[in-house]
C-alpha cells in the first residue's frame, strides 16, 4: 500500500467527517467551527482501500447499457479511482430466470420453452443479457420492478404456481416432508376462515397442513429453514382443527377447517407429500416433482354449504390477495423474456478495461433457475479466460 494510501486508512472516519464539512452537499448555512484529527494515538483498525472499496455493476432498464458503457463513460468510471468489481444481479430480485448468454438450449426446443441452459462457448460476444419473467410465479411481490402477479390468486385456472423441482427430495436426498413447501397467504387484516378450496395442478400434495398465524406482523421475515419460524417473529402457527389431509387425490374438494371461523390474517399451506405425477404427455422428470397449484380459495362456509371467498382473485399484484411462496419453479418459455431490462453482458464488462485487471465477484442464479445454468456461467467464465474471485448464489433475495 502507499503512503498516500495508509495516510488515508488512518484517518479513517475523521477524514470522512472533513470531507463532508467541506463538500457541496453540506448545509449552505454553517456554524463555525474546527475539525481536529489526532493521529497520535495508533489506529483501531487499518484497512486497504484497495480492497475494502469497490464498485458495483447492475442492472438497467431497456437501452440503457449501450449508453451507460461508453468509451466516454467507461474512462470517467476508471478515474474514481474505485480498482474492484462486483456484478450484481437484478434478475434474482425480480423472479426472473437469467439468460446470461443468449446462445443456448431449451430443455424443450420444439417450443422455445422449459428449462434454459445458456452455452458456454457461444460464438457470439455477450454484450447484453435478459432475464425471463416467470409464469409459475407464487409472490405477489417482488424486489425489482414488482409489475408481475402470483398466479396462485389471479383467478385464471389456466395458470398455476409450481414449486421449484430443484428442491425435490429427488435431487436433494431428503426425506418425505423434512423441508416441506409452502404458500402464506395474507389479507392485509384478520378474515373469518373456516374452510378452504385448493385448485390442484400436477403434482398435487398427498399430504398437507393448513395452518393460521398468531401475533405474525411481519411478512419479510420468511425464511425456510425452519417451518415453525417461517413468516413469523412473535407468534406460532396453528393447525386449524381439521387442517391435517392424508391420502389426497388432487380433487378440487372444499375442505371444512373448523366449526366457527377463526379470525386470522395468514394462512400458511405446508406441503409435504407429493403426487409425483406430472402433467399430460410429459417426459421431463422436473414436470412431476414439487407441487402445483392453480388457485385458493379461503373463507367461511354459510348455511348453504357455499364458500363465502376472503380473497380477491385478479391478475394483478396491486388488486389480488397477496401470497408468498417457498419457491418457484425456474421453467419458462421464450416469449416470457423481459425487454424492459437488461444486464450488461460479461464480455462488454471484462473487455471494457472497468476490472483494471482484477478478479471480479459474479453472481450465479440460484433462486429462479437450474443448476445446470449456473454451471455453463462459471465455465463460460474459465473459458473466455476471465478471472473471477469469488461467487456469489443468488442475490440479496429477502423472502
Amino acid at each position: 500500500m502507499s503512503k498516500r494510501a495508509r495516510e488515508l486508512a488512518r484517518l479513517g472516519c475523521g477524514l470522512v467527517v472533513a470531507l463532508l464539512v467541506g463538500s457541496p452537499f453540506a448545509k449552505a448555512e454553517t456554524l463555525p467551527g474546527r475539525v481536529t484529527v489526532d493521529l497520535s494515538r495508533p489506529p483501531l483498525a487499518e484497512f486497504s482501500p484497495d480492497e475494502a472499496l469497490g464498485a458495483a455493476l447492475d442492472g438497467h432498464e431497456e437501452g440503457e447499457v449501450a449508453r451507460i458503457y461508453s468509451a466516454n463513460n467507461i474512462k470517467k468510471m476508471r478515474g474514481a479511482g474505485l480498482r474492484k468489481l462486483t456484478y450484481r444481479l437484478r434478475t434474482e430480485l425480480g423472479i426472473e430466470a437469467w439468460h446470461w448468454s443468449e446462445q443456448g438450449t431449451w430443455s424443450d426446443p420444439e417450443n422455445q420453452q422449459g428449462y434454459w441452459t445458456s452455452s458456454y462457448a457461444p460464438d457470439k460476444q455477450v454484450l447484453v443479457s435478459h432475464g425471463y419473467r416467470l409464469p409459475r410465479r407464487g409472490n405477489t411481490i417482488d424486489q425489482a420492478a414488482n409489475d408481475g402477479y402470483s398466479r396462485l390468486t389471479d383467478g385464471d385456472d389456466s395458470t398455476f404456481w409450481k414449486s421449484n423441482p430443484y428442491l425435490d427430495q429427488h435431487y436433494t436426498g431428503d426425506t418425505n416432508g423434512e423441508h416441506p413447501q409452502w404458500v402464506v397467504i395474507d389479507f392485509g387484516k384478520p378474515r373469518p376462515v373456516n374452510a378452504i378450496r385448493i385448485g390442484w395442478g400436477d403434482p398435487y400434495a398427498t399430504r398437507f397442513e393448513i395452518q393460521y398465524g398468531t401475533n405474525i406482523y411481519r411478512a419479510e421475515q420468511i425464511t425456510t429453514t425452519d417451518p415453525d419460524s417461517n413468516f413469523t417473529s412473535v407468534g406460532k402457527w396453528q393447525t386449524f382443527p381439521q387442517g391435517s389431509v392424508s391420502g389426497g387425490t388432487g380433487e378440487r374438494a372444499l375442505l371444512r377447517l373448523s366449526g366457527p371461523p377463526v379470525q386470522a390474517r395468514y394462512i400458511r399451506i405446508l406441503l409435504y407429500d407429493s403426487s409425483g405425477k406430472g402433467p399430460p404427455g410429459s417426459t421431463d422428470i422436473r414436470d412431476s416433482l414439487g407441487f402445483a397449484i392453480r388457485e385458493v380459495s379461503l373463507g367461511v362456509i354459510d348455511d348453504a354449504g357455499t364458500l363465502q371467498d376472503e380473497i380477491t382473485h385478479a391478475a394483478d399484484n396491486k388488486a389480488q390477495t397477496v401470497t408468498y411462496t417457498s419457491s418457484t419453479d425456474p421453467w419458462h418459455r421464450a416469449i416470457d423474456i423481459d425487454p424492459n431490462t437488461e444486464q450488461p453482458g460479461f464480455d462488454l464488462v471484462f473487455n471494457s478495461g472497468l476490472t483494471n485487471g482484477l478478479p471480479v465477484l459474479v453472481p450465479v442464479p440460484l433462486l429462479y433457475d437450474t443448476p445446470e445454468n449456473a454451471a455453463a456461467e462459471i465455465r463460460f467464465l474459465k473459458t473466455r479466460g476471465y478471472d473471477i474471485r469469488q461467487v456469489e448464489m443468488g442475490e440479496e433475495p429477502c423472502w
